[in-house]
């Protein structure tokens, strides 16, 4: 019996200061342009020869890069997700992960001894529409959005849909996706108004003006429309004070045989399988946003009146497994 289980928890700092790093030097971009040891690497960026070596090789032992003779490559994974300026990449949404977990972690002393006060207001809206233009963006473009078309798309209702709405759309990128692969549907995208004056230029990027219209509000206290086929929301319910009063709404917006698709994190805080999730959402927690346990949704969902309620896990989804629920009407 010994602590190394929780002397080891520290290094886990020391990888995600490497990779930080490495995003915010441009490290990979600088590698994929050209042929780099370490010491050509450091003239052309103007770092310090030996700390740039340290830097590359725990890189390697990250299985982010690779050695060809004395050259450094990137992985195949670095090609996908980490090279600024290419269609996958999701430098952004790590970099602004990290940012969210460490002013968690400065947060933790005092929110443990003072409570949330002040914090308790989650609505930020400039903050949610700066994220909108990129962090939430490539997260949605690049590691969410498969997983709803595929999620969407296998519904026997989806060919026949003839409107939907994306609640608490952020970018809008998954409800914009999710119409494009269906040349027939409307779709409105709901947000704040900070964030769907985002979303309006990124509908012009689709080119999907014509189909695809934006409404603004607070779903908890406004009007969300109505005769929706299908309602796509993710990660919305942990901050309504009463998730009742927006299923119910949610359930008056749709059409008889209308689907609702909710895609959450539940937490069964007694369950070690759910580790992870437990303290991605630590903060939140201690903020006292209401943190979903198993069952509470689909329990509503039931008592709203949905009569069929499909639920299954999702490893598929960023950072944590997400529950999903296929409720329909």
């Amino acid at each position: 019996m010994n602590i190394d289980r929780y002397l080891n928890m520290l290094l886990e700092g020391q990888k995600t200061e490497v990779l930080g790093v490495a995003l915010n030097l441009k490290i990979f971009k600088s590698l994929e342009e050209e042929n780099h040891t370490f010491n050509s690497l450091a003239v052309k960026l103007e770092l310090n020869p030996h700390n740039t070596k340290v830097l590359l090789d725990a890189l390697v032992l990250l299985d982010l890069l690779y050695k060809q003779g004395e050259f450094y490559k990137n992985e195949a994974l670095t090609k996908e997700f980490f090279i600024e300026e290419t269609k996958g990449y999701c430098g952004d949404v790590f970099l602004h992960r990290k940012e969210m977990l460490n002013h968690g972690k400065k947060m933790l002393d005092t929110l443990v001894k003072e409570g949330c006060g002040a914090l308790k207001d989650s609505k930020h809206p400039k903050k949610w529409a700066g994220a909108a233009k990129r962090f939430l963006r490539q997260e949605q473009e690049n590691l969410i959005s498969k997983v709803a078309l595929d999620t969407v798309t296998r519904l026997k209702e989806f060919s026949s849909a003839k409107k939907m709405l994306d609640l608490g759309c952020s970018s809008g990128i998954v409800g914009l996706e999710i119409i494009k692969s269906h040349l027939s549907l409307q779709g409105v995208l709901y947000d704040y108004k900070e964030v769907t004056d985002v979303v309006d230029e990124h509908i012009k990027e689709y080119g999907l003006q014509n189909r695809v219209t934006t409404l603004s509000g607070d779903i908890q206290n406004d009007d969300i429309g109505s005769g929706y086929d299908l309602i796509w929301c993710s990660n919305i319910f942990y901050f309504f004070k009463d998730k009742k009063e927006v299923i119910e709404k949610i359930y008056k917006a749709l059409n008889t045989n209308g689907v609702l698709v909710s895609v959450h994190v539940e937490i069964d805080e007694t369950d070690k399988t759910n580790l992870d999730e437990y303290f991605y959402f630590l903060f939140l927690n201690m903020q006292e946003r209401g943190v979903l346990k198993p069952f509470e949704l689909s329990d509503i969902f039931e008592e709203t009146g949905f009569r069929s309620i499909n639920s299954y896990t999702s490893v598929e989804m960023p950072m944590t497994k997400s529950q999903i629920h296929i409720a329909k009407k």
